[in-house]
């Protein structure tokens, strides 16, 4: 896809632009809070402390991003006193947001208002926005100049791409995850679907999911076989459909991200698999609610990423579960993707930014923030670690291995980015949740938000100058 460069806007028409208070701001999270390490509100910005040599200007760069106290903890013991050692006129001030959605705003409001970050930690599917009305900086030739340790052969190839827009570089990859089915290992051994040595046996095939969904419910003990990952018939409801639709065979929209390709016997193939499921009583169906319904005990299949493991345990200290990759229809696929460190033209001290973005995906800093986060980070060169190799807390089948095998499957997609992402992903989750509590069929859902999503779509493009 080619985008007109609108070059630099006023206030007024950004603002006007991005919608600020309306549906385009509205960002659904792709992780629970407790993993992010996200707070309920914005709160004070924090900095730590760099000696700075008196006679030399202190360079300050502002740093957005869903922080927490973990991760104040983790910049200022693990990040900042090494990155001051090389830059010690520099000063890191990380702003602490509350969600993704006032991050987005956040965002907005201080590039409007002439003062942009420096970096942000931010959705992937934030960069086209952002990097289409000419708000992010390119940074081919950062890079070239400053940084030979980013090089695409360092990184997971769907995570690389997805740092492009035109061909351009215009992001850094951060972290990266991808969502595989996980099994409660207590709900599996009752059922009788495990092997000689008590580990669950993992669904092969769309087929053997329905199968052990079915033997996995309880309706008696409140137990579902699974349950969809996201409800709110918002982003992260569409991603997961994404799942399900590639597993299927389809595509969520088309390369030149001009048209969705979502209504299609593929995704009639998903959706449908979905409700059937429902209609069986093996899938918890929207609007129930369970309170810790994985560590408790109330669904025997799940898909989640590493970063969720820490919840369960924190949850329930003897909760146990098991992993493998998906499971195949026509394919075995997983949707890639992950958060985006970014780097904005109009900021103060950008060429700082760019520092520190650079130190930032070093192999130190990339392994341990990956070991804070609790997730694989798309370095190669950090994935043969020991963390990487010992199960989790010592849980058996909780293992990063089955992640680095699900990222060599042939049908990954990597996640899609274009302008006008979000506010489609909204029409779309809502009608796929309709069909979901059987409101409307799987083939009403799929032809309205086809409609609505491609309506959006082009009015995004249409706006933005996008070719």
């Amino acid at each position: 896809m080619m985008a007109r460069n609108p070059g630099l806007i006023s206030r007024r028409s950004l603002l006007k632009m991005l919608g600020v208070g309306g549906a385009a701001v509205l960002v659904a999270a792709c992780q629970p809070k407790e993993v992010e390490g996200s707070v309920e509100e914005e709160v004070a910005t924090k900095s730590g402390q760099a000696p700075v040599p008196a006679a030399e200007e202190v360079k300050t760069i502002r740093y957005l991003g869903g922080f927490g106290q973990s991760w104040e903890d983790f910049y200022n013991t693990e990040v900042l006193p090494k990155f001051y050692d090389l830059h010690p006129n520099y000063k890191v001030e990380m702003t602490l947001i509350g969600s993704w959605p006032d991050l987005y705003n956040k965002i907005v409001t201080s590039t409007a208002g002439g003062m942009p970050p420096e970096v942000t930690r931010q959705k992937d599917f934030f960069t086209p926005d952002f990097i289409v009305r000419g708000l992010q900086q390119e940074l081919d030739e950062y890079v070239a100049a400053k940084a030979p340790h980013i090089a695409e052969d360092q990184y997971v190839p769907h995570a690389w791409s997805n740092m492009h827009w035109s061909g351009k570089l215009v992001a850094l990859p951060l972290l990266i995850f991808n969502h595989y089915p996980h099994f409660n290992i207590e709900l599996y051994k009752k059922a009788g679907l495990v092997d000689s040595d008590g580990a669950p046996v993992a669904p092969d095939t769309w087929e053997d999911v329905r199968e052990q969904a079915n033997k996995l419910k309880d309706p008696s003990n409140n137990v579902y076989g699974t349950f969809l990952r996201d409800e709110g018939g918002k982003e992260d409801t569409v991603n997961f459909f994404h799942v399900w639709l590639a597993q299927a065979g389809g595509r969520l929209i088309d390369e030149e991200f001009s048209r969705f390709m979502f209504n299609t016997p593929e995704g009639l193939d998903a959706l449908t698999f979905w409700v059937d499921l429902i209609k069986d009583g093996a899938m918890k169906p929207p609007g129930v609610s369970i309170e810790g319904i994985i560590p408790q005990g109330h669904v025997g299949m799940w898909w989640h990423a590493s970063s969720y493991w820490v919840a369960y345990r924190r949850d329930n200290p003897d909760f146990e579960w098991s992993t493998a990759i998906n499971p195949m229809r026509k394919t075995r696929g997983a949707i890639v993707r992950g958060d985006h460190h970014a780097l904005f033209r109009q900021s103060k001290e950008r060429d700082a930014g760019f520092d520190f973005l650079a130190f930032h995906q070093t192999p130190e800093i990339t392994l341990a923030y990956g070991k804070n986060q609790m997730m694989i980070m798309p370095r190669y060169d950090v994935m043969s670690d020991a963390f990487y190799k010992e199960p989790y807390m010592g849980v058996p089948g909780a293992v990063y291995s089955v992640e680095f095998e699900q990222l060599e499957q042939p049908g990954n997609q990597p996640q899609p980015i274009f302008p006008g992402y979000q506010e489609s992903s909204y029409k779309i989750g809502a009608q796929l949740i309709l069909a979901c509590m059987q409101e409307i069929s799987p083939e009403q859902a799929l032809d309205q938000a086809e409609k609505e999503a491609n309506d959006v779509l082009a009015s995004a493009r249409r706006l933005l100058g996008v070719d």
